[in-house]
Order: C-alpha cells, then sequence, then structure tokens
C-alpha cells in the first residue's frame, strides 16, 4: 500500500503539475502585455531586419545535418540576427551544441514520444492552441518574453507541422513561416511542392519567402580541436598507423518501424575485403549499436577495431575528418560523412528513399534494392508507416550482397581518391 501511494506520488510530481499551471497563470499575464508592446512598437519604429530568429526543428541527428545549408543562408541573410533553435531531442542539442550557425538550443520537455504525439493528434485551431498551452507553458512563457522577431518551423511530419506552428502563434511571433498551406497561423507558408524531393531542398524553399534563393547546399559541421586531439590519442592508444588509409564502417542505426540495418555477416566479408586492401578498419556506433559491432568481430577473419560507444558525434566527425572510405547504413553517419567531405561514402538502402536523403555528388555511392515494394518509407517516417508485409522482414537490405559492394570497391580503388575541403 505505501509502494503504491509513493508510486502515485511520483508519478503526480513528473506531470508537474503546480509548476506547469503557475506557467500558465504567468503566460496568461504576460502574453497580452507582451502582444501591446509588439503592436505599439511596429507603429513608431521603422521597419527593420529580424533582430531575434527562432528556428524550430524536431528531427534527428541526421535530419538536422540536412538543416545546415539553410541555417547558413539564414544567418548569410541575417548576420547580425541573434538564432535559437528548438529542438525535441536531449542528444542532438548536444551534437549542434557547438555549432556556429546557432546561438542556443532549447529543447522540448522530454516527454515519451508517443504519448505526447497522441495528445495532439487529430487537432486543429483552438483545439490545438489549448494542448500547446496544456502541455508546454513553461516553454511558451520564455518564448513569449524572448519576443523572437521571426520564426520559421522547418517541421514536416504533420505533428512536427502543427506544434511548431502553434507554438509561433501562441508566442505571438510577427513573422511566422512555415509549410501548413492555407495555415490562418503562419503568415507566410508555402505548400510542398512534392513530398519526393530531396530534404536539403525542401527545407531551403521554406527560405523563399523570405527573400532567400540560389543558397548553397553544403552541409556544416565543425571539427573542433579537442575532438580531434581525442581522436588521435584514441589512435595512438590502439597502434593505428597514421600513413595507412582509414575505413570508418558504421553498421548500426536507429530500429524505426523497419530496420535500416545491413546484415552483420555481409559488413564482416566488407570488411575483411577492406583489411586485405591495406585499410585499417574501425566499427563505429552509439552504445545501442555495440552489440552488432562484437558480432561483426566476431565473424571476421581480420583484425578490427571497435569503438562503438566511446565517441560522442563531434568526436565521430573528427574521427571521419581522417577517414578516406566511409561505409554505411542508412544514419546521421551518412551525412556526418558528407558534412566532414569524406573522399568516399558507401551507403546501403533499403526501405528508405535515397533520393530524398543521400547527398548528390560523385562520392557517394548507393546500393538500392529492386524489390518492386522498396522503398516502402518516405523521407518521413510517421504514423502512417506500416510494418514490412514481407516473409523475410526487410528482404530489400538482404538483395544487396557484399560481392555487390566489393565488386564496386574494387573499380573506385583503382582511381585515387581525392579530400575535398570542408565547407
Amino acid at each position: 500500500m505505501f509502494q503504491k501511494t509513493r508510486q502515485r506520488q511520483y508519478a503526480w510530481r513528473q506531470r508537474r503539475p503546480l509548476k506547469r499551471f503557475s506557467a500558465v497563470i504567468a503566460l496568461a499575464i504576460v502574453w497580452p502585455v507582451s502582444s501591446l508592446i509588439r503592436r505599439l512598437h511596429r507603429l513608431v519604429a521603422r521597419k527593420q531586419a529580424p533582430r531575434r530568429i527562432l528556428v524550430i526543428h524536431f528531427g534527428g541527428l541526421g535530419d538536422t545535418l540536412m538543416l545546415t545549408p539553410a541555417l547558413a543562408a539564414i544567418r548569410q541573410k541575417f548576420p547580425a540576427a541573434r538564432v535559437d533553435c528548438l529542438m525535441s531531442h536531449a542528444y542532438v542539442k548536444e551534437a549542434f551544441r557547438q555549432h556556429p550557425r546557432l546561438d542556443s538550443i532549447r529543447i522540448l520537455p522530454p516527454y515519451n514520444g508517443q504519448w505526447i504525439i497522441s495528445r495532439f493528434a487529430n487537432l486543429f485551431g483552438p483545439s490545438l492552441v489549448l494542448a500547446a498551452i496544456r502541455y508546454y507553458p513553461e516553454l511558451l512563457l520564455r518564448l513569449t518574453v524572448a519576443r523572437y522577431d521571426l520564426a520559421i518551423n522547418f517541421g514536416l511530419g504533420d505533428f512536427d507541422r502543427r506544434l511548431g506552428n502553434a507554438f509561433m502563434y501562441c508566442a505571438d511571433i510577427p513573422i511566422r513561416v512555415g509549410t501548413w498551406a492555407n495555415d490562418s497561423w503562419l503568415t507566410h507558408s508555402r505548400e510542398r511542392l512534392s513530398a519526393h524531393r530531396h530534404r536539403v531542398d525542401e527545407y531551403l524553399d521554406l527560405l523563399i519567402a523570405l527573400g532567400i534563393t540560389n543558397a548553397d547546399t553544403a552541409y556544416e559541421y565543425p571539427v573542433t580541436p579537442s575532438d580531434a586531439e581525442f581522436v588521435e590519442a584514441v589512435l595512438d592508444e590502439r597502434g593505428i598507423e597514421q600513413n595507412r588509409p582509414l575505413a570508418v564502417i558504421h553498421p548500426g542505426g536507429k530500429l524505426h518501424v523497419n530496420s535500416r540495418r545491413w546484415p552483420a555477416e555481409y559488413f564482416a566479408h566488407v570488411c575483411d575485403f577492406l583489411c586485405s586492401e591495406g585499410f585499417q578498419v574501425f566499427l563505429t556506433g552509439d552504445q545501442d549499436d555495440a552489440a552488432v559491432c562484437d558480432e561483426i568481430l566476431r565473424l571476421s577473419r581480420q583484425q578490427l577495431v571497435s569503438i562503438a560507444g566511446l565517441l560522442t558525434f563531434s568526436q565521430s566527425a573528427a574521427l571521419l575528418n581522417l577517414a578516406d572510405l566511409v561505409v554505411t547504413n542508412d544514419t546521421a553517419t551518412l551525412h556526418l560523412a558528407e558534412a566532414i567531405a569524406v573522399p568516399r561514402v558507401v551507403s546501403i538502402f533499403g526501405p528508405t528513399d535515397p533520393s530524398l536523403l543521400v547527398p548528390q555528388n560523385d562520392r557517394h555511392i548507393v546500393f538500392r534494392s529492386s524489390l518492386p515494394c522498396a522503398p516502402c518509407m518516405g523521407g518521413i517516417i510517421d504514423a502512417s508507416t506500416e510494418r514490412c508485409w514481407r516473409e523475410v522482414k526487410e528482404e530489400c537490405l538482404w538483395q544487396t550482397t557484399p560481392d555487390q559492394v566489393i565488386a564496386v570497391l574494387s573499380e573506385l580503388y583503382r582511381r585515387p581518391a581525392v579530400r575535398v575541403a570542408s565547407a
């Protein structure tokens, strides 16, 4: 009985009802005052460039890397403005906390993803505004007090667009840019031209409303001296020879609705080939990828090095900065390799569509299935994405064989690889 009481009390504290109620009251007081000040200021002040800009983006690591060309374009258009970003994941905030295009990053309160998404499903108009105030009053209070002049919601999925637009409206931001056509909450809306365009192009399309056109599509992710020094120390500890080519193999990746992981035994075959060709092979990933890296170590006949779970995202960037080749699934590592300008990147695609996600240049080699049902997932993975119906789940990944990848690598390394300068 006592244990159940404690559990109920803990659950009540986690919901923070008193803190949220206090924030709602404060928001009710601050919002009309802030709105009045804004309108008076617009009456007496000359039209001027935005001084404070809010970027709303709820994507993961790879999506945020694809957003970096848009961030660069915003900075170039408004060089004197402060640019803040609202994200949904703490690990993305940590990875981008030192990014030169952002002044600060906020994250949504850490609700369980499925739980909070269900609270906003099929909400529109006043119901959506009330839900945003109910679940995020403290965040809305901070956004209102910050008095942003311009906000851009880069959300493409229904939940991201709906919630981001509600935040901009509730915070009374004068210029509100988003992708929801005919949304009266937006001052500048742009309907998605097609769901089959590259993610970078979709993000840049939003900026046309601000007079930003012909923006550079190069990804950006800086390598800091401290991360470079850390990686150098890791290589020294493991006796890695700097004069031999380095191949980074990333066999993991998040397990979403359908797996995007190429089989471990396939990776092992490719690793054996690369070792025989003189490469030093590193297996990378986060802590969730350690098991598949260990499986590849067990299956391989060559001497490989696994550092899964040992490097942060920014330290992984420093490792890629030394790499001559990356072989990866459809994960953030693919996009990080582009930002670092690794000379050659081989990516294995199954259920997802590479035309929406892979950078379009000669350094990237893409393998994809010829099954008629592939790709079954587009650029956005949401509640409408169905689980693979095949008897052999994700058979599209199995269709690409190690021999096919090895044949292409053999052909590639008859020509010298050239590292291009990072953006």
